[in-house]
């Protein structure tokens, strides 16, 4: 049985990647336009005109710090009949709703923990209407390392791991102001460009950042980081001795007086103790099976590490789990649920030697 998730494969130069990515795609851009134009509206009191406009202002940044970002976007645009500032409002979307409460559960294992695997996972918490805007996107980009990515149609970064051996996670964070710089999907791509992960933080510390998030990273050998950061400082989380944990509040003390998104998603701190608790009190190696059965914890449900649509909110706030991935790094193998952990299953997909 196949995943429902698109499995497509980019080839050639960023504006043939773009316009393939387009025309595979274009059914699933337009649901994640759909919506975005309603979000926006919602949460961020923006026209889809209007976010196009806003949107222009981070072109400069992102031509100086990833040009072949913007070809790409040209090409999506191209191969799916919709306009250039369609595509870049999509890829800009987190800096347009500096707010927005999206949650996401992330763990992540050293290869001491892991029978010699490093492993990245996480859960992908959003409204239910994007599930069906999900792809996977093959990326090959010689002489930079093929990427493996799970991520909205449209969207020229996400989550996933190169050939390098390298993998990210992402949990949103907020403290309720950005800037014009590098939107965090942009900040994606230079990081699974990296061969290496002191490289994928250069890719992070150098530029202005133009809002904020938390990136867990991870290499095939057996580094793991979180690199929380706001639009004017950051700090790193290393794993040592114990797994790595994340949810959306600020965990460096750097931050916490600033952090705004743990008073509107409280349910953070339940999530966070939940994977805490499952991990630390895991006494064996942990497998593959054990990382779902974190994902599919039910403790304070429906706003739980599993996360499902709690009919009281209001229809534009029903957050769920739309996805839980998880990754090894050394395989350059990703597993994919395409519903909630709860009700499997994953799916392999592979990088090719």
């Amino acid at each position: 049985m196949a995943s429902n998730f698109p499995h497509i494969i980019l080839t050639g130069g960023p504006r043939e990647r773009g316009r393939q990515h387009g025309e595979a795609a274009g059914k699933q851009i337009r649901v994640s336009l759909d919506l975005y134009a309603k979000l926006f509206n919602v949460y961020a009191a923006l026209s889809w005109e209007d976010a196009k406009k806003k949107a222009l202002r981070f072109e400069d940044s992102i031509a100086k710090y990833l040009p072949d970002a913007l070809e790409e976007m040209q090409g999506i645009a191209e191969g799916c009949g919709l306009g250039y500032g369609d595509i870049l409002a999509l890829n800009c979307r987190s800096e347009l709703m500096f707010a927005l409460p999206d949650g996401c559960s992330t763990l992540a294992l050293l290869p001491e923990q892991a029978n010699g695997k490093t492993i990245l996972a996480q859960t992908w918490d959003w409204l239910i209407e994007c599930r069906p805007a999900t792809v996977i996107l093959e990326i090959h980009q010689e002489p930079l390392p093929t990427i493996l990515t799970v991520s909205e149609a449209g969207m020229v970064g996400g989550k996933g791991i190169n050939s390098s051996g390298l993998g990210v996670c992402l949990n949103a964070l907020s403290v309720g102001r950005g800037q014009i710089g590098i939107p965090l999907h942009i900040l994606y791509r230079g990081i699974l460009n990296s061969k290496s992960i002191s490289n994928a933080l250069n890719r992070l510390t150098s530029p202005k950042r133009a809002g904020t998030g938390s990136f867990t990273i991870g290499s095939a050998a057996g580094v793991v980081l979180s690199f929380e950061y706001t639009p004017d400082n950051f700090d790193v989380i290393m794993a040592e001795k114990e797994p790595l944990c994340h949810t959306n509040h600020y965990l460096s003390p750097l931050f916490t007086g600033e952090d705004t998104l743990k008073a509107s998603l409280p349910c953070t701190f339940i999530r966070y103790n939940m994977l805490r608790r499952q991990t630390l009190n895991h006494a064996e190696q942990f497998s593959m099976e054990d990382v779902w059965t974190i994902f599919s914890n039910h403790v304070n449900f429906p706003d739980s590490i599993c996360s499902h649509e709690d009919p009281e909110d209001a229809p534009m706030s029903r957050f769920c789990t739309i996805y839980g991935v998880a990754m090894d790094l050394a395989a350059k193998a990703m597993w994919v649920t395409n519903a909630n952990p709860c009700e499997g299953p994953a799916y392999p997909f592979y990088l090719k030697p």
